[in-house]
């Protein structure tokens, strides 16, 4: 039997059983009998993302495995416990058996799913069996991705697949250790809105990026290091400080020519006094700058990338201590410990997500035209100025040296950004800050979900239907938010790290945009409301993500970070946390998303292009992840990504006017 992985065609038969299906009803997990064991959810956590993620890129097609229909499998498969568990009416559930050579096979149990034409059964093992004597043996994610790559040792690799390897086995230990700390979540209606925020931020870390199986990956950290300096371990940060040499510095439209210098957003007092005294002593207080410097990046890249810059004196290591921070979900930015508004986004050498965390100054100039753009949006549309809000990301320095380019490597390393929220939402008792990030995140034990919290303080039981209306009024929210935007033609990077929910006593109210340096835009749309092309400085050479030429091109973000990433993720952790079929909650937000673009004032054409894009086309665009890791073997650039095409999962959950896909499968 050949296998369908690619298409998103279903039989007449699976199609009615995917209409019953419901992701809670899954195969009880190899051990779950067992006390909570980190390793294991760990594992059991990146190997959904990481076969789902090599389904739908066709990285499995080709391996020559065969397709059995669970209802009808061989009995030494049915006789596997670890399999027992199977409700034999689900028919739309398939085993995928690969084998190794003549009595030995990987084989894992896959369904039909929403998003993709199939997905592993959630919360079941990927096994090598033994077909005669029915031994069985799970397999971690390194051990099943090396025979997907067909390398028994590192000699048999190539250079991508080492790097993709490298990622996925840091991933593994890194979301061990995540996992078996538990974040703090007691009373959290109790506490204020900084110290509530600054949980959601703990939370939302556990995971990183849903459905990116190396996303915990943090590349140069040490095991210490790493919980040092990750959110969820809440371990106070204490700063470097390095003084740069004024004319060395390019600075941020926040900041004034001889306007304050970055202590004066960022320090108290005491440390304040303690720095200017060192600058004075030191002879540095006319002629340096001193920026905030994160530890692991004073220790690790500094030396590297900057030691002619300091034995030149253009840089120059402070002694001075001032008061610590705390990680967020974005291991480079900071929240200060103190009553204060501003927080802190520093650069990172370390590998993530494919990708340097650096702080380029070219990357703060592209955010500072991309806020004065979201600042005009604001100024269009009544609602964007009630509901938009925005981080002030305009104070910036970054190391410059004499005949650099905003492209150079070296001057990516020194830099600082405050990040000023705004105040009247920090200070606001009745105001919760959630990064949408944290929706999307269940807690190792499905204790706790912020939906907990939200049911309680609206006085509504945790029934489907208050479940299912929450979450339509938060869809409410998001696609009005970002619809108005996008009329106007512009779309912020509404990954759920990016997306941070305002709720005010217990309404969704708004939304509040940060790290602005990602705005994709469609330059005739913005000249159409009166807006002008920005001039965003990129790489000649460089792949462009930021323009695009029409409406229909910038959608492309939505359906991915914000609808098939985002809120997938959030559809998910809720279905699974309350018991509820997933694609009621995906029927829930198409309702909503239906409703929105009928509301906002589009035009027939860009009314008719959504409905069609969204609604009734058979297949939509699909970030691909994991093949563009491997095609760059660890080269320079930001994360990595491909696109290709996958299922419309609104078409998938069978709205009212959409029809299922019914050609039959391709069977050998």
């Amino acid at each position: 039997m050949s296998s369908p992985m690619t298409t998103c065609s279903l039989s007449s038969r699976e199609a009615s059983q995917l209409a019953s299906l419901e992701r809670t009803d899954t195969v009880a997990e190899f051990t779950t009998m067992e006390p909570f064991n980190a390793q294991h959810h760990a594992q059991a956590q990146i190997m959904q993302s990481l076969v789902d993620g090599l389904l739908v890129e066709g990285m499995l097609d080709d391996l020559g495995a065969v397709w059995q229909d669970a209802s009808r499998a061989d009995d030494w498969l049915i006789r596997l416990p670890v399999f027992q568990a199977l409700d034999g009416g689900h028919c739309s559930r398939w085993f995928w058996i690969w084998p190794q050579d003549r009595h030995q096979g990987v084989v894992m149990l896959l369904q039909p799913g929403i998003v993709q034409a199939w997905e592993k059964v959630p919360r079941t093992p990927v096994i090598l069996v033994d077909h005669e004597s029915g031994e069985w043996t799970p397999l971690d994610p390194v051990a099943f991705m090396r025979r997907v790559f067909g390398a028994d040792d590192d000699q048999a690799l190539e250079q991508g697949q080492k790097v993709f390897l490298e990622a996925l086995s840091d991933s593994l230990w890194q979301a061990e250790s995540s996992v078996e700390h538990r974040v703090e979540t007691r009373d959290l209606l109790r506490r204020d809105t900084a110290e509530h925020f600054a949980i959601m931020e703990q939370w939302a870390s556990l995971l990183d990026r849903p459905y990116h199986p190396t996303a915990k990956a943090k590349q140069g950290l040490s095991e210490d290091e790493y919980r040092a300096y990750m959110a969820e371990f809440n371990a106070p940060i204490t700063l470097r400080w390095v003084a740069i040499a004024r004319d060395r510095v390019m600075t941020g439209a926040g900041v004034e020519e001889d306007g304050p210098v970055p202590v004066a957003w960022l320090v108290g007092d005491e440390g304040r006094q303690a720095l200017e005294q060192e600058m004075n002593s030191r002879g540095l207080a006319r002629t340096h700058i001193a920026i905030p410097v994160h530890p692991w990046q004073h220790e690790h890249a500094l030396p590297h990338w900057l030691e002619s810059a300091f034995a030149a004196g253009d840089c120059v290591s402070l002694a001075s201590v001032t008061e610590p921070w705390l990680a967020t979900s974005s291991l480079r930015s900071l929240a200060p410990t103190t009553a204060s508004p501003h927080y802190l986004k520093l650069p990172m050498a370390i590998h993530s997500l494919g990708a340097s965390r650096y702080l380029p100054a070219v990357k703060m100039f592209n955010g500072d035209l991309s806020a004065r753009l979201l600042h005009q949006a604001r100024e269009k549309d009544t609602r964007l100025a009630e509901g938009l809000y925005l981080c002030d990301e305009g104070k910036w320095w970054a190391y410059m040296p004499e005949g650099a380019t905003l492209f150079d490597e070296a001057p990516r390393h020194l830099s600082a950004m405050v990040r000023s929220y705004p105040s009247a939402l920090l200070e606001d008792s009745s105001v919760r800050l959630v990064p949408m990030a944290t929706l999307g995140t269940p807690l190792p034990g499905g204790e706790h979900h912020v939906f907990d919290d939200w049911l309680a303080q609206r006085g509504m039981t945790a029934s489907p239907d208050s479940v299912q209306a929450l979450l339509g009024e938060l869809c409410d929210t998001f696609f009005d938010i970002n619809l108005r935007m996008f009329r106007l033609g512009m779309l912020a990077e509404v990954h759920g790290q990016n997306a941070v929910l305002v709720f005010r006593e217990g309404r969704c109210d708004g939304l509040l945009l940060r790290d602005h340096d990602s705005l994709r835009i469609s330059v005739a749309r913005l000249e159409r409301y009166g807006m002008q092309d920005p001039c965003y400085c990129i790489k000649p050479g460089h792949s462009n993500t930021l323009y695009h030429d029409s409406l229909e091109a910038l959608l492309f973000w939505l359906q991915t970070l914000a609808i098939q990433v985002n809120l997938r993720a959030i559809i998910e952790t809720l279905a699974d946390h309350y018991a509820l079929p997933a694609r009621n909650l995906w029927r829930e937000m198409a309702t909503r998303l239906e409703a929105r673009i009928d509301a906002i004032p589009f035009d027939d054409r860009d009314r008719g292009m959504l409905k069609a894009q969204l609604f009734e086309r058979e297949q939509w665009p699909y970030k691909r992840l994991i093949t563009p890791i491997i095609e760059r073997a660890g080269g320079p650039g930001s994360m990595p990504f491909g696109t290709s095409a996958t299922c419309n999962p609104f078409v998938r959950v069978g709205l009212p006017d959409a029809a299922m896909p019914a050609e039959a499968l391709n069977e050998a």
